[in-house]
């Protein structure tokens, strides 16, 4: 075990460092004074959402694990140190990935020494053997063991990892495989996260709606989706007979098991490892195929330091090949010129009439949305929780309930209910930082939401039929006391998801309440809800 840390630093006493990797939530840099620690910080967008506490208390586990902390630094670079910049917090310190975790491949730039991603893994053994990788089906086995030994581990510890993915577990090909996690501030403690809940694209749980995220049993589902893939070799199948080939039986049908919906029917990882004993006694190593030879030198100009293409193929449109073509003749050319001249004059009136070419009025009947920029009344109050003013009169003045509008005759019909938009409220559920700027920002964004389905009129940025019959679906069921969030996550935009319940009036505590996936949208400093999964019926928080 590496000698341990005080539980917060200072930036500046961290002294010379160099970037060494960045994504989605940050950058990493290696320490020059000591190269056992690396450092993240967070992106600036970011530092506000961290949950501090949260952070701190993944600090304190690694120092009061008892003896269960070395295990954990040995198989995860585990936050063991918060560190501040005058005093916020910027990032944290952890140990720096194991050389025995780093694998040099043949890619298509060139032989480099790289992060042992088991995204490599999840191939053809063609694709393994042009990267100059030997994994037999004994090395899966153990690597999988390992893996499953590590998540029961962790699970022992209160933690759950939640964006289990090949991006974030890296393995070893020695004597015994071993995997080791990354990003461990992703994981889930005790209930709690220091950023919201995220998921990798194609390793997500069946149904987020109806399942909350970074679980026990969320865990399990990955885990049977990782051996599934791997032995398959497939990056996407979620069919647990791909895997049938290279598979014993008894491996089988635990994969399919831990693919079920229901959560709680998955096995835990732990009640994998039996099975996986035997299947690994029962499978002999497989000695590494002969490298080809190479093949004899050919006579004639060749090109020098030509790339050697990916066995994985990646299709990309490219522009159509101009072709020259025959003179059109006889009346050809008159239509066209005549058609030309038609298409000109009719883009002329439309840019007359519609001065925002952008803009798309082909709405679906039943869903009105207005496109005019709101009117802005100084004075008015904006300071109570859940009210969406009325939109304004033709003298400038708020409009109100009942009040004639001359200039425009249907607004009566669309003014808000004030009572329903300030009596329903949004609740955050266990498990979700309810203090980060994320959370607040979609509370927001869901009560103005909640507030627009009351009245019967959600604006939505998709104006299709089908968000229409969802949106048509839900104010069926208004008007709604309240709504709870019960999940977070980021979408493969970068843009938040929110899983929300929604509570009728009068309704009782088992039966009424409808579920659905709001998608968000940036609008100005906070977000709106842009679209929305079907309403399901869902058991009421």
């Amino acid at each position: 075990m590496t000698s341990p840390l005080p539980p917060e630093v200072s930036l500046s006493a961290l002294g010379p460092r160099t970037r060494i990797g960045a994504g989605g939530q940050g950058t990493v840099y290696t320490l020059a004074d000591d190269p056992r620690w690396v450092y993240k910080e967070y992106a600036s967008r970011l530092v506000d959402d961290v949950d501090v506490a949260t952070l701190n208390r993944f600090v304190r586990l690694a120092a009061e694990a008892g003896p269960d902390a070395d295990a954990l630094l040995g198989l995860a670079a585990w936050p063991t140190a918060v560190v501040r910049k005058e005093g916020t917090v910027r990032g944290f310190l952890m140990p720096r990935v194991p050389d025995r975790f780093r694998v040099r491949l043949r890619l298509p730039r060139g032989p480099d020494t790289v992060l042992a991603q088991v995204q490599y893994l999840l191939n053809s053994d063609d694709y393994l053997f042009d990267r100059g990788l030997h994994v037999d089906d004994r090395m899966r086995l153990e690597l999988l063991r390992d893996t499953g030994e590590a998540l029961t581990l962790l699970h022992r510890l209160g933690v759950c990892v939640g964006d289990l993915s090949p991006n974030n577990l890296l393995f070893s090909l020695d004597a015994r495989p071993r995997c080791y996690f990354i990003d461990c501030d992703a994981m889930r403690l005790a209930g709690d996260s220091v950023l919201a809940q995220a998921e990798t694209p194609e390793w997500h749980v069946p149904d987020a709606d109806a399942e909350e995220l970074a679980t026990p049993a969320t865990d399990a589902f990955k885990f049977g989706l990782l051996a599934v893939r791997l032995f398959a070799g497939d990056q996407q199948t979620r069919d647990p007979d791909a895997a049938r080939r290279r598979l014993d039986r008894p491996l089988v049908a635990l994969a399919g098991r831990s693919l079920d919906p229901a959560p709680d029917r998955r096995p835990t990882p732990e009640q994998w490892l039996g099975a996986l004993d035997r299947s690994i006694r029962r499978t002999p190593p497989t000695p590494p195929p002969a490298e080809p030879a190479a093949p004899p030198p050919r006579r004639g100009p060749t090109r020098r330091n030509a790339p050697r293409g990916s066995p994985v193929r990646r299709v990309v449109p490219g522009p159509g090949a101009a072709s020259p073509r025959p003179a059109a003749r006889g009346w050809g050319p008159l239509v066209v010129a005549a058609f030309a001249a038609i298409a000109a004059l009719v883009g002329l009136l439309t840019a007359n009439g519609d001065p925002s070419p952008t803009t798309r009025q082909n709405l679906p009947t039943g869903l009105w949305r207005n496109t005019a920029p709101p009117f802005a009344y100084p004075g008015s109050p904006t300071r109570i929780p859940g009210l969406v003013l009325p939109t304004g009169s033709s003298a400038g003045l708020p409009g109100y309930p009942d009040l004639t509008l001359p200039a425009y005759p249907d607004l009566g019909g669309r003014l808000p209910p004030l009572r329903v938009c300030l009596l329903a409220d949004v609740r955050v559920g266990a498990g979700l930082s309810r203090t980060s700027a994320r959370t607040k920002a979609a509370v927001l964004a869901v009560r103005s939401f909640l507030c627009s389905v009351n009245n019967g009129t959600p604006p939505l940025d998709d104006p299709s039929r089908t968000q229409a019959a969802r949106v048509a679906a839900l104010t069926k069921r208004a008007p709604f006391d309240g709504a709870t969030i019960i999940g977070l996550r980021t979408a493969a935009s970068g843009d938040p998801q929110v899983n929300v319940v929604f509570e009728p009036l009068g309704v009782g505590s088992s039966a009424g309440c409808r579920r659905s996936r709001l998608s968000l949208a940036r609008d100005g400093d906070g977000y709106r809800v842009s679209s929305l999964t079907a309403p399901v019926w869902a058991s009421c928080p």
